[in-house]
């Protein structure tokens, strides 16, 4: 995704005039005239926001919108609605189909830039959400196959032990996972203060008798 905010709107004196507002306070911007074309360039080029206008020929905002809001690699994109219409069935429709927000014409250019960069801020707080998001459950995955390992090790280490043909290599296997399990237990035991995993180690430790 690019940092770029996409201006739509078949109007090419709105379009200049938002484009003017936006890169006088410092915004990297494009534009289109013509939203037949719009989607395709927004899949291509993922800009971080769209201003949208609503009364367009060909394909309105409001159905632009909704495809936007409908595929995969788009969905993300916050979209503002600039647009003439002022009745509230339109606001509220532009809102129920995915759009940030909504700004009446003709525009005010101190309220543009405050809402823009608003959006702009929480786009990046999410995508910053959703990775770190992404980083916790590839964690959580690999703990899981980490331990599903360990206790296939564990079980067959304490089956050599059952039968005599242990070597010392089963008693690390053994302590590895009991050190594994501990470290899930303390983090989430409201008595991590005093279950310590050297505590639960050793004492498990000596109950099976690994040195």
């Amino acid at each position: 995704m690019t940092n770029k905010v996409m201006i739509i709107d078949d109007n090419e004196t709105n379009l200049k005039l938002l484009n003017l507002v936006l890169t006088k306070a410092g915004f990297k911007t494009d534009t289109i005239i013509n939203p037949k074309f719009a989607f395709d360039i927004i899949k291509d080029t993922k800009p971080a926001l769209i201003l949208l206008d609503i009364n367009m020929p060909e394909i309105n905002g409001l159905k632009l919108c909704k495809m936007i809001k409908k595929d995969n690699e788009t969905k993300s994109i916050p979209v503002i609605f600039v647009s003439s219409l002022k009745d509230v069935k339109y606001i509220a429709g532009g809102l129920a189909i995915g759009a940030v927000d909504y700004i009446t014409k003709p525009i005010k250019p101190d309220e543009v830039v405050a809402r823009v960069s608003v959006q702009l801020q929480l786009a990046l707080a999410q995508k910053k959400l959703r990775k770190t998001n992404e980083i916790l459950q590839k964690q959580i995955t690999e703990d899981r196959l980490n331990s599903s390992d360990m206790q296939e090790d564990f079980l067959y280490s304490l089956m050599q032990i059952k039968n005599g043909n242990n070597t010392e290599k089963d008693y690390e296997r053994i302590k590895s996972f009991i050190e594994f399990i501990t470290e899930e237990i303390v983090k989430s035991s409201q008595y991590s203060e005093d279950l310590t995993t050297d505590f639960v180690v050793d004492t498990v430790s000596k109950s099976l008798n690994i040195n």
